[in-house]
């Protein structure tokens, strides 16, 4: 199981979660209007381009000539698609990008695959969250039972108001549905917008990475 825990951005936060047991991915927002936007005088993009750890920008809209100058800047490895980008401006940011790209979905009461088809030959993963004014962060959960119905061979995130309590439904829906690789977690464990309690997310990451849960493997 892949773990994301997204939405970094304070520099000690961001160390402590970098200790062990740490996330396989950590995002990033570069979307101005969120609570937790990562730009800031106070934090050089320097810092955050020598982290050790995969890092995932997340654009709402962008266009692709400043998602590819945010990639170089920040050493971005992976870019996060969280708006309402079409097929035509994803084929343009992959033929100005190496890296594998994200497709964010936002799910609500009424639901059809066919809304991911179109990029189905453009994005190296899709993840799912739900459907929120805000595009994402807003601690609200979808109705899981959907993806149970997943139709494509593109692997996936699920997100949207994951928090400790859902670790046995996480893993269980993983189980039945072998596309779904992982996690992406945020507000449910932060104590202000931005700001993660660590303890929560590494009692989180060990408890995913357990044996016990982890058919005896680290993952």
């Amino acid at each position: 199981m892949i773990i994301k825990v997204c939405g970094m951005r304070e520099r000690e936060n961001i160390l402590g979660l970098l200790k062990a047991p740490a996330p396989d991915w950590m995002g990033m927002i570069f979307y101005p209007p969120s609570s937790r936007y990562v730009e800031r005088p106070s934090v050089p993009a320097a810092f955050y381009a020598a982290l050790p750890v995969e890092k995932v920008g997340v654009f709402v809209n962008e266009l692709p000539a400043t998602i590819k100058h945010k990639v170089e800047e920040y050493g971005l490895s992976k870019v996060q698609l969280h708006g309402d980008e079409s097929p035509e401006q994803m084929d343009r940011l992959k033929k100005l990008l190496n890296i594998e790209v994200i497709k964010v979905f936002r799910v609500g009461n009424v639901w059809e695959w066919d809304r991911v088809t179109p990029y189905l030959d453009l994005a190296d993963w899709f993840l799912f969250d739900t459907e929120t004014p805000q595009y994402g962060g807003s601690g609200k959960r979808f109705d899981w039972g959907i993806i149970h119905s997943y139709p494509f061979d593109r692997p996936f995130l699920l997100s949207g108001g994951i928090d400790e309590g859902h670790m046995e439904a996480v893993l269980a829906l993983a189980k039945e549905q072998p596309m779904m690789k992982g996690v992406d977690i945020n507000s449910k464990f932060e104590q202000a917008p931005g700001l993660k309690e660590l303890d929560k997310v590494k009692r989180f990451i060990h408890s995913i990475r357990s044996p016990e849960h982890a058919g005896g493997e680290k993952q």
